[in-house]
């Protein structure tokens, strides 16, 4: 596990600019980091999802063990036409405890007996499942939030 200090929130310029070639959307870009893009129909909509789009990127950028950017000045962020920018700011607790503690999908087989049987007795699939996991691995809850 990476032992480094992480940042609680993050503040990085963002760039918003109305694209009136498709529909008026407002486009979002961040110039210190290259894949983090967003959009949304309203100026509202579009911050909303830069955060989003904000805590997901610098999350895997963390979990990767990637060099997170110093944030630019906004000042020193150029702006063309009628472009405006804009700091979004990223809750990175709350980003990584949603990661943590969301649900994935697991394929799982048992002999159709053993199904027919659990069905017929109402059993949860799921909540078994995970009480199962973690009684083996001796566990109660999720160890990064502990």
């Amino acid at each position: 596990m990476d032992k480094r200090i992480r940042p609680e929130i993050y503040a990085f310029p963002a760039i918003f600019e109305r694209d009136d070639d498709d529909g008026g959307i407002i486009n979002v870009t961040f110039p210190d980091l290259e894949n983090c893009f967003a959009n949304g129909t309203t100026v509202e909509v579009a911050m909303t999802e830069a955060k989003e789009a904000l805590e997901n990127v610098l999350y895997w950028m963390e979990r990767d063990g990637q060099n997170i950017p110093a944030p630019s000045d906004i000042r020193s962020i150029p702006c063309e036409g009628e472009q405006f920018s804009s700091l979004v700011a990223a809750d990175m607790s709350a980003a990584r405890r949603s990661w943590e503690n969301r649900s994935v999908s697991r394929t799982i087989t048992l002999p159709a007996w053993l199904d027919e049987l659990a069905r017929q007795g109402d059993i949860n699939f799921s909540q078994e499942l995970q009480s199962a996991i973690k009684s083996k691995l001796g566990i109660s809850k999720n160890p990064k939030t502990a």
